[in-house]
């Protein structure tokens, strides 16, 4: 080769690698976004979320307006006597809007105040919601030393995990439902609780929506299923206060437990 040729060769990969570097240099400046925890693309964990491993911590909700409170109600408890205490059932329902996030502990506290808008008593408790869960919170038979006009719910900052760390809803199943047996000052439902899950469960919360025949929410109650092992099935019954506004057959029940 002579030297003609040889600088030709020496300058035209010169300019190849200048122009190679020009390339480079934009697409790092406007293309290129390595994976972050705030980079808006899944390449961190959990389907459909940016949240997964190291990004837990920055992407888990800090506020309280992840858990949605859809309804408040108080509900007499009939009979409402003039003598002291007043007598009420307290129930609500909230939903789980943190997409891709679970709370398995979070404390609440219903508000109970009267029609002039002083507070009256607040009612604590505590509770759990997974990934797109909607449930109902339900306080029976509150007794106060004042009539309570209406209440709200207050739900304090919860303990925030990965869905994955909570699992899925459990898959139970409510059977054989209806009236049970009653009494002058108290009526029953009864039905079954199935497992249809892999795991066993205890402490399982059965709440029981009580409805007037103009379906409206006429009274809540619950009762507590010890235990329960995949495929079994067991009866519960749910008792409340006797009333005669409450119709029995449009009762609606529903189940609740933490995984172990």
């Amino acid at each position: 080769m002579d030297l003609r040729r040889a600088k030709q060769v020496i300058y035209g990969a010169f300019y190849l690698i200048v122009a190679a570097g020009i390339v480079a240099a934009a697409y790092f400046l406007f293309f290129y976004h390595p994976a972050t925890c705030t980079d808006g693309i899944q390449n961190q964990g959990e389907a459909g979320v940016d949240c997964g491993g190291p990004c837990a911590t920055v992407c888990a909700p800090t506020s309280t307006r992840a858990i949605g409170v859809l309804a408040a109600q108080v509900i007499p408890v009939a009979p409402q006597l003039s003598s002291l205490p007043f007598r009420y059932t307290l129930f609500a329902q909230v939903a789980n809007t943190a997409n891709g996030f679970a709370a398995p502990s979070f404390d609440y506290q219903f508000d109970l105040y009267s029609a002039s808008g002083t507070l009256v008593q607040s009612v604590p408790g505590q509770s759990f919601l997974y990934s797109g869960e909607v449930k109902y919170l339900v306080a029976p038979n509150v007794t106060t030393d004042v009539p309570v006009d209406h209440a709200a719910l207050t739900v304090a900052p919860p303990q925030w995990v990965p869905a994955s760390a909570m699992g899925i809803i459990p898959q139970f199943s409510l059977q054989n439902l209806g009236p049970g047996p009653s009494t002058s000052s108290t009526v029953s439902v009864e039905g079954s609780l199935k497992d249809g899950d892999l795991s066993s469960f205890a402490n399982i919360l059965v709440v029981a929506l009580f409805y007037d025949r103009y379906n409206a929410v006429a009274g809540a109650s619950q009762t507590v299923v010890d235990q329960i092992a995949p495929g079994e099935t067991v009866p519960f019954s749910v008792l409340y206060p006797a009333s005669a506004t409450i119709d029995l057959s449009r009762t609606r029940f529903f189940a609740y437990a933490l995984r172990g």
